[in-house]
């Protein structure tokens, strides 16, 4: 973070000087008084479960420079005469008016995903192309919401070119807000699925939702928006920007052809666009990528990137963690770790993963744990995965968790074995049978929502 005084930026929050100078200089944020560093700004986060004012002490002690509180009585805390205060009507509102004003202080370009399924690796894979000739900020792991975008964006210095955010959603007018803090020249949507459907009710107000990404772009600015999906197509009309469609279908600019699924080592296929053709290798198994790896061309061609240098990022990408990560033990067994998130289309790549780089002499075991946030349509969706897992001739079911259990039911009921059906209510069950069960060249998936923690089952299994 480039240091900034508080005279610069308390009108933009709303905020009060109780205690310290206008002059203080600012060079860190922090909402979490546990991994603060020594003269960071510490705002007193107001959350459901806890309140940001009871670790005022806590971050003080660790060196915090000052504090935004909400409160106007400060007698309680270890307040030393050089400790700056700064009251506001909303600490959280406070954060993000800070973090929008910190932004435009930047004129570089930045990036913004959206979409039910893959914007985790779409922005990583966009980042890595923009890395070979830019110097690029991202986001890490889930800070994607209200809080997570403002602390990504404190990360900012003039030492960065381009920006790259992924914004998560849970309701209508939240991509929206998010928009105006982070202030996207370039959006991209990945597709629109049933994720959240507990909240919004229906496909329709999820396309909706997070159609706000186009809606917020300015005039200037261009949409990346996958053409193969039917919600996405309809958004364009909303939009002031340029559309750039990208898929597999022939009407759409960015478009692959000849696709060859090549296992664990990845993926090949052609990029079509207008009037000329170049190949792209992907060292990603899941044909679900080559989408991701689009929407990250279209981004890296309209930055001015090579194709030499497109190719160059796609070979190396960086990814985040349990997003299809693969590892094979000393012992011939492969683990496909894709546990950091799971909704019926994400669900149903990750089992057709499992079958494209399951080895042939051994045995395909799916690790599946509830799929949240389904609302209705939960008990169908769980039920319908159990086909996939029968029509995929997958050798073993192992379910953790009530929802995932009607996978199990189901699939019985459409004919796997009762012998090859196991399901849990926690992990450590799911843990104890794998050890009993699996054998050398078996391939195991570990497919589940973010609640169900699966990752567990991978580290046990790398222990022992």
């Amino acid at each position: 973070m480039e240091p900034i005084k508080v005279k610069e930026f308390i009108s933009e929050i709303d905020g009060e000087l109780i205690n310290g100078s206008l002059e203080t200089k600012i060079d860190e944020v922090s909402i979490d008084s546990r991994t603060i560093d020594k003269g960071a700004l510490f705002f007193a986060i107001k959350g459901e479960r806890f309140d940001g004012h009871n670790f005022i002490n806590d971050a003080l002690a660790a060196g915090a420079i000052g504090v935004v509180i909400e409160i106007n009585e400060i007698s309680e805390y270890s307040i030393d005469s050089n400790i700056l205060v700064i009251k506001v009507e909303d600490t959280s509102k406070a954060l993000q008016d800070l973090a929008k004003y910190y932004r435009s202080l930047f004129d570089i370009p930045v990036i913004g995903v959206t979409g039910s399924t893959g914007k985790t690796t779409t922005k990583d894979l966009i980042a890595s192309v923009l890395e070979v000739k830019f110097k690029t900020l991202k986001t890490e792991g889930n800070y994607n919401n209200e809080f997570g975008l403002p602390l990504t964006l404190f990360r900012l210095d003039s030492s960065y070119e381009v920006v790259v955010v992924e914004l998560a959603m849970r309701g209508l007018g939240e991509i929206e807000y998010l928009c105006q803090i982070a202030q996207p020249e370039i959006g991209v949507i990945t597709n629109v699925g049933v994720t959240h459907l507990e909240t919004l009710g229906s496909q329709e107000n999820i396309a909706r939702a997070k159609s706000e990404l186009v809606m917020s772009l300015p005039p200037e600015g261009k949409a990346l928006l996958n053409g193969d999906d039917d919600y996405i197509r309809m958004m364009a009309n909303k939009a002031e920007a340029e559309i750039v469609y990208y898929g597999c279908g022939n009407d759409n600019d960015l478009e692959a052809i000849k696709i060859e699924n090549l296992g664990a080592d990845g993926l090949s296929f052609i990029v079509n666009q207008q009037s000329r053709k170049f190949e792209v290798r992907l060292p990603l198994p899941g044909e679900y990528n080559v989408y991701n790896s689009l929407a990250a061309i279209g981004v890296g061609l309209e930055l001015g990137l090579s194709i030499d240098e497109l190719k160059s990022g796609l070979a190396q990408p960086n990814l985040t963690k349990m997003r299809g990560d693969i590892t094979e033990l000393d012992s011939g067994i492969t683990i496909i770790n894709d546990a950091y998130n799971a909704n019926p289309t994400s669900m149903e790549a990750g089992l057709n993963l499992l079958v494209n780089i399951g080895n042939k002499k051994g045995r395909l075991i799916a690790v599946l744990g509830d799929m949240l946030e389904l609302g209705s349509i939960a008990e169908i969706a769980h039920r319908r995965i159990a086909k996939i897992v029968v029509d995929n001739n997958i050798d073993y079911l192992l379910t953790v968790g009530e929802l995932s259990a009607l996978i199990g039911e189901e699939a019985k009921q459409l004919g796997l074995a009762e012998e090859y059906v196991f399901s849990y209510s926690t992990n450590q069950e799911i843990i104890d049978q794998l050890l009993q069960l699996v054998d050398t060249s078996d391939t195991i998936l570990l497919k589940g929502s973010r609640g169900m923690k699966l990752e567990e089952i991978e580290e046990a299994l790398l222990e022992g």
